[in-house]
């Protein structure tokens, strides 16, 4: 299934607004509970978008971050990204036994209000230019309304022989600066967790 082009744009919108320090986190994860780490010798890393570059970095990182996966858009060829038929043969083709899939599925906006507050300084209150000097020193602060760009992005990691899904999870970045750290955050929270939940067996 193809990301919808409305996500696409709007991500590259989260990129031109992010003002905030970008901070990634993994906000959920799941895993087979009746199957223990995996030793893959052959890991497809996937990252889709229809944005090239964003694909590119997002499968070059995989690579770096998990063993023995090589980058999708490398190898891969383009009839076989929307076709289920020609994907199963070439993954038998090719000897594939698990592949690593992300995909951004939403950007929205928080609000949150921040409230203000007060300060109540009792001394020289009495006196007109005593609380004149205070009252100055200690203004009301109204608070205000912060909005943040949020991108999510889902996991999946499936054992290819059995088709079956092994783990998942679903990171959210807050105001990302860049592409090249939107995708680096989310591949290195997501190796991370995988890693501590033992997704994949050491080599």
């Amino acid at each position: 299934m193809r990301i919808s082009l409305s996500v696409h744009r709007a991500i590259g919108l989260a990129l031109l607004l992010g003002a905030c320090a970008p901070n990634t986190e993994v906000i959920e994860s799941w895993k087979d509970p009746n199957i223990g780490p995996q030793r893959y010798q052959k890991v497809l890393g996937v990252f889709i978008s229809q944005d090239a570059s964003l694909r590119r970095a997002g499968e070059d990182q995989l690579a770096k971050r998990l063993p023995n996966v090589i980058p999708s858009h490398s190898v891969l060829p383009a009839e076989a990204t929307g076709d289920r038929d020609k994907a199963r043969a070439w993954f038998k083709e090719q000897g594939f036994d698990g592949v690593v899939i992300m995909r951004p599925v939403r950007v929205d906006k928080e609000t949150t209000y921040v409230p203000g507050s007060s300060y109540v300084v009792p001394a020289g209150y009495g006196s007109m230019y005593g609380y004149w000097g205070t009252g100055w020193g200690h203004a009301y602060d109204p608070g205000y309304v912060r909005q943040d760009e949020v991108v999510m992005v889902e996991t999946n990691v499936y054992n290819v022989s059995s088709g079956k899904l092994v783990w998942a999870s679903r990171t959210k970045t807050y105001n990302p600066e860049s592409v090249r750290q939107l995708v680096d955050e989310i591949v290195n929270q997501t190796a991370a967790e995988m890693k501590k939940q033992k997704v994949v067996a050491d080599s």
